[in-house]
C-alpha cells in the first residue's frame, strides 16, 4: 500500500536573480505545493557564485530541465541546491518562460526520502548569441560577415529566434554562401511557414542554414519567397539556442549515426 506524503508548501519568486533578494524578502512570491526531484550539492565557493546570479543558462539547470515544472499556486517540481555542510538552500523550479526560486533555511525540514543527491562542480553558463544584423537581399557571405567594405556592420542589432535548422553538405553550404543567397532554394520554400518578422517583439523568426561540419551558419527569413530575402551571419552555431529545434538534413547531407552501445553480458548462473 502506497503511503501518501504530506504536502509541503513554499513561496516561489519568478525570475529572481540573487539569493540575497530571497533572504531579504525583496521579491514578489506566489505560494505553492512543492516536491523536490533532485538535490544538487555544490562546494561553498560555487554555491556563493550561483547565489549572486541565478542564471537559467547554467548547464546543470538545462540538464535537469525535464525534472522541473512550475504551476503558480499549484505544484512546483524543483531542484534543491545547497552547499556542502550548510543547511540553507534554494528551491529552483522552471516553467515555460520563467525560473522560480524558493528559499529554505534548513534542508533537514524537507521530506527528502528517496530523492537522489548529486554532487557537482558548477560550470559557467554559456553566452548565447541573442541578436544579429539582418541584411536585405544579400548577394554573398561577405555582405553579412563584415568582410565587404561597402557593407559595414551597423551597431543596431535585432533579436531572433531559430525555428528550423537546415543542414547542407559542406560543398552545398559553400555554394549557398557564395552564389546561392539570391537563388531559389527548395528547402527555403519547404519551410516558409517557419520564417516571419514579429513587429510586436521586434524579433526575426528564421531558419538556420549550416554545413555538416561548419561552425558558422546563416539565419534566413525568406519573407514568403524561396531565396534569402533577409539574412544574418551566425559566427558560432554552438552559441545559438537550438535545443528542441527540428533539424532537416538536405540530401546528400546525412544525420550523424548514433553510436551503438554494447550491452554487457549477464554472468551465467
Amino acid at each position: 500500500m502506497k503511503i501518501l506524503k504530506e504536502k509541503q508548501y513554499a513561496a516561489f519568486a519568478a525570475n529572481a536573480k540573487t539569493l540575497d533578494s530571497l533572504r531579504r524578502n525583496e521579491v514578489s512570491y506566489v505560494p505553492g505545493v512543492f516536491e523536490v526531484a533532485k538535490v544538487i550539492v555544490l562546494n561553498k565557493e560555487d554555491f556563493e557564485k550561483l547565489s549572486e546570479d541565478v542564471s537559467p543558462e547554467y548547464p546543470f539547470l538545462k540538464d535537469n530541465r525535464k525534472l522541473m515544472s512550475a504551476d503558480p499556486v499549484g505544484l512546483f517540481r524543483c531542484l534543491m541546491v545547497r552547499a556542502e555542510e550548510k543547511k540553507e538552500n534554494m528551491l529552483i523550479a522552471q516553467g515555460r518562460n520563467s525560473l522560480y526560486l524558493g528559499y529554505g533555511r534548513d534542508y533537514r525540514s524537507v521530506d527528502l526520502q528517496g530523492v537522489p543527491v548529486e554532487h557537482i562542480a558548477l560550470e559557467e553558463p554559456k553566452a548565447y548569441q541573442e541578436h544579429a544584423v539582418f541584411y536585405h537581399r544579400p548577394s554573398h557571405i561577405s555582405d553579412l560577415n563584415g568582410q565587404n567594405p561597402s557593407h559595414p556592420v551597423p551597431e543596431r542589432q535585432t533579436r531572433f529566434q531559430v525555428e528550423q535548422v537546415v543542414v547542407l553538405c559542406d560543398e552545398q553550404f559553400r555554394q549557398f554562401q557564395e552564389t546561392g543567397l539570391k537563388e531559389d532554394q527548395i528547402f527555403l520554400f519547404d519551410y516558409s511557414d517557419k520564417m516571419w518578422f514579429d513587429p510586436g517583439s521586434f524579433c526575426w523568426h528564421c531558419v538556420l542554414v549550416k554545413g555538416e561540419n561548419s561552425r558558422d551558419g546563416i539565419l534566413v527569413d525568406a519573407e514568403g519567397y524561396s531565396y534569402a530575402r533577409y539574412a544574418a551571419f551566425a559566427p558560432d552555431c554552438d552559441k545559438l539556442r537550438l535545443q528542441d529545434i527540428p533539424v532537416h538534413y538536405e540530401y546528400p547531407a546525412r544525420a550523424p549515426e548514433q553510436k551503438k552501445t554494447r550491452k554487457r553480458k549477464e554472468p551465467e548462473r
